[in-house]
């Protein structure tokens, strides 16, 4: 029986049943409001997301993070921990791009603090910039001005032909101007 009929069934026997005696109606009567409050529940459980459907409101990280501490690779320095409690949560940081191989369609870039200390003198500390890849085959316009980049946050020796290229990455759901 769906809660319309019986919705439906409780007011036809509360009503129309005149000879139904008052013990019947005041049981009827407290069924319908636990018929209610059943039908609220469910609306409420309805209306609130599973856990696996809430997503986690974005950190806002910093760079200033990043550079505090000093990474030695022949050591293996370990990332601190005020940083590796971040891996695999939402972020979003801000900075400039640096794209790493197309000039269009962007799949993979390079975040840094700014532009007038990269690529000017000395490169930055691997510490100091972010990899960042878009998600689910998407891609981004280059941008020249300061981007705000959110996303998941990944910490870790990242090596490729045996050279270290990131101890972070982000893995971007959105890129946009700041």
């Amino acid at each position: 029986m769906t809660f319309n009929n019986a919705w439906g069934h409780l007011g036809r026997l509360l009503h129309g049943n005149r000879q139904a005696s008052r013990a019947a109606r005041l049981n009827i009567k407290a069924l319908k409001r636990i018929l209610i409050i059943v039908a609220l529940c469910g609306l409420v459980a309805k209306a609130t997301p599973a856990p696996s459907e809430r997503k986690e409101k974005p950190v806002a990280f910093s760079f200033n993070w990043l550079k505090t501490w000093t990474y030695v690779e022949a050591q293996h320095t370990p990332i601190p921990k005020f940083i590796q409690q971040y891996d695999g949560k939402p972020v979003e940081m801000i900075g400039y791009m640096i794209p790493l191989s197309e000039t269009r369609q962007i799949k993979s870039f390079v975040l840094v603090p700014s532009l007038f200390g990269c690529c000017y003198g000395q490169p930055p500390a691997v510490n100091h910039v972010v990899l960042v890849r878009m998600t689910g085959g998407a891609t981004t316009k280059v941008y020249d001005d300061k981007i705000r980049v959110r996303g998941q946050f990944h910490c870790g020796e990242e090596k490729e032909d045996g050279y270290l290229i990131s101890l972070y990455h982000i893995d971007a759901d959105e890129v946009v101007a700041e």
